[in-house]
């Protein structure tokens, strides 16, 4: 799993270590790598289409972001699937800041 900060879709070095590792598990096999990134759920202070647009587009440019690294690591871009959950699938409670900040993630998976 990659962590996001707040309204980022930037990868750090640990990201990249996490992403080098899958790159060399799809060198030796032809799965597909699904690969969906969440936004948290927030944005007090906007109206809810707001947040449903900003939501979706963090979540798609951080599904993007962790698909073109594993394309520059050698993994051909036509067995990765990139999906954007938005805020609609939150996989920790939305209560504290530090559930909040879990899900700001991509999720890695390998359908074989």
């Amino acid at each position: 799993m990659i962590q996001f900060g707040t309204g980022s879709a930037g990868l750090t070095g640990n990201d990249f270590a996490i992403l080098q590792r899958v790159a060399e598990m799809q060198r030796n096999n032809r799965a597909t790598v699904r690969i969906v990134a969440h936004a948290q759920q927030d944005g007090s202070g906007s109206s809810a289409d707001q947040v449903a647009r900003a939501n979706y587009e963090i979540s798609r440019q951080r599904a993007l972001a962790v698909a073109n690294q594993l394309v520059r690591l050698g993994v051909p871009a036509n067995r990765i699937v990139a999906e954007a959950a938005s805020d609609a699938e939150p996989a920790f409670e939305t209560t504290s800041a530090r559930g909040i900040a879990a899900n700001r993630r991509a999720e890695i998976f390998v359908d074989f």
